[in-house]
């Protein structure tokens, strides 16, 4: 039924249980108009910025994080300078009400293909903007796409697994997230090490330890600056990410906790898709977590007669 979460299980027709056919399933998501980034750079820029990228059907993430290099690195640079609370609390709001959920996502899956063709400018995204979204730099990478995809959501090993927890009881996800936000700085490099990914955990403890420093020194600087920039960010952000792993994984299969079609779920025909690169998808993605963004929907519609064999669970219109 669409825009029902209890009645969504794959593409069937309930009269008779017959598999529809691609030419029969409607998907909107094939062909819809992009929305994650708001501005193209100036011609003569956008011209110059295309040769960076290995892909031209990456330009979306790349206008993505244009976007926010001459957008919020700027305002940031404002709230230091003004020092003041007011100002402050507009740019978090606007900030995060305008690219939190754009750039984690652009971040997502150029960790996860890679972006340009040069491995300096990389470096950028993970190192650089990911401190103004509340994640330190240099992390990101081994938290998700090492330990969330190797691991596959499997509790013990991927840490912020949801399967530990009765996942429609809130106390359960402030739990869940209180203990990612405190505890993740010791069990990330913690997992690195003890699955063999010693020089893993040697950097993520770097980064955490030049984060840590970095933010000491900013806040007795500028503590104004420094709260609404970094801080807020990364107690806000943290409650936003661990919110999304949470409702990605809200439906594990017991039966089939390992089984990416049976741990996570599709959710089509939304305008959330346009705006975070098809990650309604998920279940595409986390078949195979480096197939290009723009590939899930149609490897979806490809692989219809496979969702139907494994029950696999389908929103359809619901975010």
């Amino acid at each position: 039924r669409k825009g029902s979460r209890t009645d969504s299980l794959t593409m069937c027709n309930p009269a008779d249980e017959r598999v529809l056919s691609k030419d029969e399933v409607k998907n909107t998501d094939l062909n819809a108009k992009r929305q994650e980034w708001f501005f193209n750079p100036p011609q003569f820029l956008d011209r110059r910025l295309r040769k960076l990228v290995a892909e031209e059907r990456d330009l979306p993430l790349l206008y993505t994080f244009f976007n926010i290099t001459v957008v919020t690195l700027p305002a940031a640079t404002m709230v230091y300078y003004f020092q003041s609370n007011m100002v402050g609390a507009i740019y978090y709001l606007a900030n995060t009400l305008l690219f939190q959920e754009r750039f984690i996502l652009a971040l997502h899956y150029s960790s996860h293909t890679g972006l340009f063709t040069s491995r300096l400018l990389e470096m950028y995204a993970p190192y650089v903007l990911t401190n103004f979204f509340g994640i330190p730099g240099g992390i990101y990478y081994l938290h998700h796409c090492v330990m969330h995809h190797v691991e596959n959501n499997v509790f013990p090993w991927d840490v912020s697994s949801t399967e530990p927890y009765q996942r429609d009881n809130f106390l359960h996800f402030i739990h869940y997230w209180l203990r990612f936000y405190i505890a993740i700085w010791v069990e990330l490099p913690y997992y690195a090490w003890t699955r063999g990914r010693k020089e893993m955990a040697i950097q993520a403890v770097t980064c955490e330890c030049i984060f840590v420093s970095s933010m000491f020194v900013l806040y007795k600087l500028n503590p104004v600056g420094t709260f609404w920039v970094f801080l807020m960010p990364l107690t806000i952000g943290s409650f936003l990410l661990m919110l999304g792993n949470w409702s990605q994984h809200i439906f594990v299969d017991p039966a089939k906790p390992k089984c990416n079609y049976h741990l996570t779920y599709n959710a089509i025909n939304h305008e959330f898709n346009q705006r975070t690169f098809n990650d309604g998808y998920h279940i595409e993605h986390h078949v195979h977590s480096r197939r290009h963004w723009t590939d899930l929907p149609n490897n979806f519609m490809n692989n219809l007669n496979k969702y139907a064999d494994e029950d696999a669970l389908v929103f359809d219109g619901v975010d």
